[in-house]
């Protein structure tokens, strides 16, 4: 049976237990958990360097979560879904990001967080070729799955709305706006609407900040929110607080790194390049000299002219121009006193 409603992906606690990765025997838990912590990490991340706002990468976010409800693991490359989730992203918050900057950025997180050797992205090599079209295939995949309903409501704005409705401060706001953000790496989104998510969150920030909030009659009543509920989410965020720094765990064999990929460029020297350069005499630059052709004084290639008086110089060596996001010129999140990366994204006014 196909459902078209929109809140049709709610799963209950033993559904959320067992997903596929983990009922097929195929991993644990821990690992699965962690997997899913790293990947809304990439996109996380990925959505800074690329310059999205939040509302695409928590969409990001919340997609990836979903495909790993329905999918294994070690079926599915985690880099590659995550790639996909954030491109996939772009388009419904329309927002949309080049296809090359996307991979751009994944590739180069990527090399960073592996300590993997550099390699600028060639878009007119195989490598490039092969990424776009894996990229385009996992976000094909993604709304089969989703049977294109990929309706995401956030409970960022349910958050403001209710601390407005209590007269709470600024500061209050700030802290459950990056608690909201955090909330994002655990599976919360699969298991609570937003508006359960919103309360646990103000619940969590008042209690950590010890503002207190109205009691009689409790807050949470007024927006049909059960306290049971609203403390399990609590603990979900303070248990993710206790985790270290989640770095990356192979568990399946086609995922090979991005820049090493079975599809890649022939390697070339790493001390030439040969590029091409339009002869000075052909006045429609059809006639083309390699670069590593020796030049005479002149700048015209030796063979051609030079006079062959003049002593050939060797060129220099090319290196091509291509722009890579710079991780250090990014607004890095702040990591908390337990090693857990805290997101330190500011309410807009």
């Amino acid at each position: 049976m196909i459902y078209t409603a929109l809140d049709n992906f709610y799963l209950t606690d033993e559904q959320l237990a067992s997903p596929p990765s983990v009922a097929e025997g195929e991993i644990d838990a821990e690992t699965e958990f962690k997997l899913r912590i790293y990947g809304c990490e990439l996109i996380q991340e990925g959505g800074v360097l690329l310059k999205l706002p939040q509302a695409v990468m928590a969409t990001g976010q919340v997609l990836f979560h979903r495909f790993y409800c329905k999918k294994s693991f070690t079926k599915h490359a985690v880099k590659r879904v995550a790639a996909a989730c954030c491109w996939l992203a772009t388009k419904l918050e329309e927002n949309p990001r080049k296809i090359r900057d996307v991979l751009n950025v994944f590739l180069r997180m990527e090399q960073r967080r592996e300590n993997l050797t550099f390699e600028p992205l060639d878009y007119f090599g195989k490598r490039y070729d092969h990424l776009k079209h894996d990229l385009i295939k996992n976000e094909r995949l993604l709304l089969r799955e989703f049977g294109f309903i990929v309706h995401v409501e956030h409970p960022h704005k349910f958050v403001l709305n209710y601390l407005q409705m209590m007269g709470m401060g600024k500061e209050v706001m700030q802290e459950a706006w990056s608690l909201v953000n955090d909330s994002l790496r655990a599976p919360l989104c699969v298991r609570y609407n937003a508006e359960v998510v919103a309360c646990g969150v103000i619940h969590l920030a008042a209690r950590r900040l010890g503002v207190a909030l109205p009691e009689s009659p409790p807050w949470y009543t007024l927006f049909n929110v059960e306290k049971k509920d609203m403390e399990t989410v609590g603990h979900m965020l303070c248990g993710l607080y206790t985790l270290p720094k989640v770095e990356y765990i192979h568990v399946v064999g086609p995922d090979k790194p991005l820049s090493h990929c079975c599809f890649a460029d022939p390697e070339k020297p790493k001390d030439k390049i040969v590029a091409r350069v339009v002869a000075a005499d052909s006045p429609m630059g059809s006639e083309e000299t390699p670069r590593d052709t020796p030049l005479a004084t002149n700048g015209t290639p030796a063979s051609q002219g030079g006079g062959g008086e003049a002593k050939a110089s060797p060129a220099p060596v090319m290196t091509p121009s291509v722009t890579t996001p710079s991780i250090s010129a990014t607004v890095a999140p702040t990591a908390s006193a337990d090693g857990v990366e805290k997101s330190t994204s500011k309410v807009d006014e």
